[in-house]
């Protein structure tokens, strides 16, 4: 109950307990006075009409006795008058009935009048000759203590209407800015960190909003100092230290995404020096790193401004080329293999390495891409001193028809297959805990050979098919959940075109309702680089999830494609790390320092944390210290 109804009940029974103790003090007070006051009249009414019948009184049957008694008691004063004789015979007898009009019966069987009775003695000079009788009519006295409380009642109803207006009038101006600092509660919890900049009239709660806006500021300054630190450490992460080029992690992020921006084209290559561990022991270490740092300054300046540089490892490099038409990439290479030769010759060493380039379009095979990129390689090899290679084929394995064709045919068929994979559990349990379980869709060609699923879902997406490969999963996904009595939440990969779609979302929250199932078990998912092209779609995706019960999910989360002062806008419940962050953690104290402030940011935030394909025992245990919710292996 809320604290405006709990007081305005303890008004209602104040005000009626005040209204019941001043009714009953002043009806009794005017009963009282009027009894006594009726006393008083009948017996100054009998005393007067006596003396005045005294003188009539020698003849008991003379008329004028009865119309003197009439021409009082039809004033209405009196219930009953009564002239008895000295031998008690009655001479004048007159009375009213007993019933009182205008009054409730009620309020006559609740406050019963004593009736007022008075007698006198009528004598004719020193004789007493007979007595006169007279009793009140309660009638008038009645009527008073009616109106009375018809007054009363009347207006106290009235002073308790005001008063009620009066008082919600007080408590709103007084509550409202207690609404305020809810809703700003709220708003911190969710990583906005405003403030109440009306301040109360209340001095109490004007001392709460004045707190709120402190906690506020000290909680938003630090996030943003965690912000700062993350992208700091989010950028040396994703970087190579020697030649400062980004590295392996983070190429295969770049090429995937490369993979998947619509109807674009490019180039990939693998740049290897082949003797390098040979030119380490002649030239020593310092000497050969020095080369590697300046190689990396003419790959960087090849590669702009549309192009990236990449360190693999040890003695290989990378080049991520989208959107270059052949002749543009044949005159960057052909200028990278002279400023490469000129740098050899600084080391009497002509020949330092060679390229292998491998064009990909959005149907290319991430996997298979590197094999050929190390194909290619072996090819310039042979070619000549720093020499490339460019594999002129196409590695898609369909053409655009036939991918069509295909997708339509799987959707149509229900030939994918789901099955429940990555299993995460709460590392900080004794005994195996599962947290959460991924639904992982599997589909084979007509050969019985796997399809990438990233390239799958890149092509339906083409094709404007993704939506309906999405239901069908999800109705697979819900189905198996029902049938097995799932009882671990489930995450639920979604295209991006899908989860933005208004038309989807309301066939899945219909879908939802119609399959009755726990929607506690759904976690809906989407990665970091999808999300971080529309996150408002993400946001108001997520606050419908809400709504309908479920749970949103950013998988390969890295600070580098979706910052903290974003994420915490996104009300999403839980964030996977990427991969890379959480491997060989015991090495790398970057990551450790990423994972203390992820860990201190997300407790801010209120958000989970998930990651995945963590084997080392050193870096489980490691895990076991920050604020990690779940961890699979």
């Amino acid at each position: 109950m809320s604290l405006s109804k709990q007081l305005l009940i303890l008004l209602s029974i104040i005000f009626f307990f005040l209204l019941a103790t001043v009714l009953t003090i002043s009806i009794n007070n005017i009963k009282n006075y009027l009894e006594v006051e009726s006393q008083f009249h009948v017996q100054d009414t009998a005393t007067s009409l006596g003396l005045s019948l005294s003188p009539h009184m020698t003849d008991e049957k003379d008329p004028i006795l009865q119309t003197m008694m009439s021409a009082i008691f039809d004033t209405g004063y009196y219930r009953e008058m009564r002239l008895v004789n000295l031998d008690g015979e009655p001479l004048v007898t007159l009375s009213h009935p007993k019933e009182i009009k205008g009054v409730p019966q009620w309020l006559t069987d609740l406050l019963p009048m004593e009736l007022a009775t008075a007698s006198t003695e009528i004598t004719s000079g020193w004789n007493i000759t007979g007595r006169l009788y007279v009793m009140a009519n309660p009638a008038y006295g009645y009527l008073k203590l009616y109106e009375q409380v018809h007054t009363t009642l009347l207006v106290g109803a009235a002073i308790f209407i005001l008063s009620i207006i009066l008082f919600i009038s007080i408590l709103r101006l007084t509550l409202h800015p207690l609404r305020k600092i809810v809703k700003q509660t709220e708003q911190i919890a969710s990583g906005q960190f405003s403030h109440i900049t009306e301040m109360p009239w209340t001095s109490e709660v004007r001392d709460v909003a004045l707190s709120m806006n402190r906690m506020s500021d000290k909680i938003g300054q630090t996030i943003n100092r965690q912000n700062k630190r993350l992208e700091v450490l989010s950028d040396s992460l994703k970087r190579d230290p020697l030649t400062n080029l980004l590295n392996k992690n983070t190429f295969d992020i770049e090429v995937k995404k490369a993979l998947h921006e619509k109807k674009k084209q490019g180039y990939v290559a693998l740049i290897k020096f082949d003797h390098l561990v040979t030119l380490t022991k002649e030239k020593g270490n310092q000497t050969i790193n020095q080369l590697l740092q300046d190689f990396a300054k003419i790959l960087q300046a090849s590669s702009r401004p549309n192009g990236l540089s990449f360190r693999l490892r040890g003695s290989e490099f990378a080049l991520l080329l989208p959107s270059y038409s052949k002749d543009a990439l044949n005159s960057l290479f052909i200028q990278l293999q002279n400023d490469v030769t000129q740098l050899g010759e600084s080391l009497e060493h002509h020949d330092l390495l060679h390229i292998g380039i491998v064009p990909y379009s959005r149907s290319t095979d991430f996997n298979g891409l590197l094999p050929a990129m190390a194909e290619a390689h072996q090819y310039a090899k042979n070619i000549g001193p720093n020499a490339h290679y460019l594999r002129e084929e196409d590695m898609s394995s369909r053409s655009d028809i036939e991918w069509k064709v295909f997708i339509e045919k799987v959707i149509r068929d229900k030939l994918a297959k789901v099955t429940f994979t990555t299993q995460a559990y709460d590392i900080k349990m004794d005994s195996t805990n599962k947290v959460m379980e991924e639904a992982f869709t599997e589909i084979t060609d007509d050969h019985g050979q796997p399809i990438a699923i990233g390239t799958f879902f890149s092509m339906a997406q083409d094709y404007d098919l993704v939506e309906e490969m999405d239901k069908y999963i999800i109705q697979e996904i819900i189905e198996h959940i029902i049938k097995n009595g799932q009882k671990t939440p489930v995450t639920i990969n979604l295209a991006m075109n899908s989860l933005a779609s208004h038309s989807f979302g309301n066939w899945l929250a219909g879908y939802i309702n119609k399959s009755a199932i726990d929607t506690s078990l759904l976690a809906f998912s989407v990665t970091a680089y999808s999300a971080a092209k529309d996150l408002e779609s993400v946001k108001k995706f997520a606050t419908f999830m809400h709504k309908l019960g479920a749970t949103t999910l950013i998988k390969r989360y890295s600070p580098s494609i979706i910052d903290i002062e974003e994420l915490k806008n996104l009300n999403v419940d839980y964030i996977r790390l990427s991969r890379d962050l959480t491997q060989d953690i015991h090495d790398d104290i970057h990551k450790l320092q990423f994972l203390d402030l992820i860990s201190e940011v997300s407790s801010l935030i209120d958000i989970k944390i998930l990651a995945e394909s963590v084997t080392n025992t050193t870096d489980r245990n490691i895990l076991k210290t920050k604020e990690i919710y779940g961890v699979s292996e």
